[in-house]
């Protein structure tokens, strides 16, 4: 089976930095921002659950799609054209019925572009060389670059936050046609295959067990930190300067992944990961100032950082090439749909009923250690790995 052609170094560098960038905005001050036209935490909380609600379905599809014709990077175009034309009613809408078939419209595509981008990247890796971590890393930069600057920029989470987000997709769903990957699809997997995988490899079960906990366990964090920052009475600086700290971390965690990925085996490192995760819950728990809450956005460099990359290592050797897209799909399935429909969910009616932020993060520190406990109930990668892994083996 020949691979399909992969896309250039440059045009996947460019989609990561726009898509993430859109994310610098979405994630930490969209939540802020529906707190704003007077709708309750749990209003907000149902809101947010949508996306992963999204993915629950969502990706699998598109990567069934993907895998099935070949065209990939076509994939990416329409999720990214769709992405934005599902945000841009956000300009004008207020109420919470309109609010939600609008947020559920957007998050029918902006659901599945990681995980398709991602499988883009490891095709490329495959054939060309370098480092997975090395070309996500330019989507933690974009992150970086628009939360902080608008967390400075702005004294209110206000409107602006919906036309920075809008001007972003435009310039991704434009982007998004330089991504030239297109091949004859080789054979015709079941539609089902990508379930095929849970049900055949029990270490791929306890990898989604582990990281659909992780994940719910980030959702007070996710969710609702502008909304817990601005309760203690500080700045929206502080939402825009943690996000910004944070995947400054988390790139440095991706620069350095290369250099020990080859001595600790993928699931050791997520074990790490929850771990010091649950360190920085617990730290938040108690946290009220600004330099203690912004100090503990060091550790996204274990939450997400170290945790994604070694995730995506941890598929890479379990999952066929031809289930690439697949796989990719149920990952973000289970992790991102399960976890952060659950999580978010439950996060803004846990914020009322527990009487703030403080409380919930307390909460979310325990799911991390059940999460650490679950990780190394895999077994050790097998050897050799998968035909056209882009991440070389670890040791178990």
């Amino acid at each position: 089976m020949t691979p399909p052609p992969a896309a250039g170094r440059t045009a996947l560098a460019g989609f990561y930095l726009l898509y993430f960038g859109t994310v610098g905005i979405t994630q930490p001050f969209l939540p802020a921002y529906l707190r704003s036209l007077a709708l309750s935490t749990t209003e907000v909380g149902l809101l947010l659950a949508l996306s992963p609600l999204a993915s629950l379905v969502t990706p699998p599809l598109w990567g069934h799609l993907a895998d099935r014709t070949g065209r990939l990077s076509s994939v990416l175009t329409v999720l990214a054209v769709g992405a934005m034309l599902g945000f841009v009613p956000l300009l004008g809408v207020e109420r919470f019925p309109a609010l939600v078939a609008t947020l559920a419209a957007y998050a029918c595509f902006a659901s599945s572009i990681t995980p398709m981008v991602d499988s883009l990247a490891l095709n490329h890796v495959a054939q060309r060389g370098g480092s997975f971590a090395h070309l996500r890393l330019f989507g933690s930069l974009g992150f970086i670059l628009s939360a902080t600057t608008f967390g400075l920029m702005v004294r209110t989470v206000d409107r602006s936050t919906i036309l920075v987000g809008v001007t972003l997709f435009g310039l991704l769903a434009a982007w998004s046609f330089s991504l030239r990957s297109q091949a004859t699809a080789s054979g015709t997997p079941h539609p089902l295959a990508g379930l095929g995988l849970l049900r055949d490899n029990k270490d791929l079960r306890w990898l989604l067990a582990a990281t659909s906990l992780h994940w719910m366990a980030c959702t007070p964090y996710n969710g609702m930190l502008a909304i817990h920052v601005l309760a203690l009475g500080l700045s929206p600086s502080v939402v825009g300067i943690c996000a910004g700290l944070g995947v400054a971390a988390e790139v440095g965690a991706m620069l350095l992944y290369p250099r020990f990925a080859d001595r600790i085996a993928p699931r050791h490192l997520l074990c790490i990961s929850f771990v010091l995760s649950a360190v920085r819950w617990g730290g938040m728990a108690v946290a009220s100032s600004p330099g203690a809450i912004v100090a503990l956005a060091l550790l996204h460099s274990m939450t997400f950082g170290v945790f994604y990359v070694s995730s995506v290592a941890f598929m890479a050797r379990r999952v066929p090439q031809h289930l690439r897209a697949s796989g990719q799909g149920i990952f973000a399935a289970v992790t991102f749909g399960v976890g952060g429909l659950v999580g978010f969910s439950s996060a803004g009616a846990a914020y009322s009923l527990l009487g703030g932020g403080h409380a919930l993060f307390a909460l979310a520190g325990g799911l991390e250690l059940i999460a650490a406990v679950l990780v190394l109930q895999a077994s050790p990668a097998p050897t050799p790995p998968p035909q056209g892994e882009a991440i070389p083996p670890a040791a178990p």
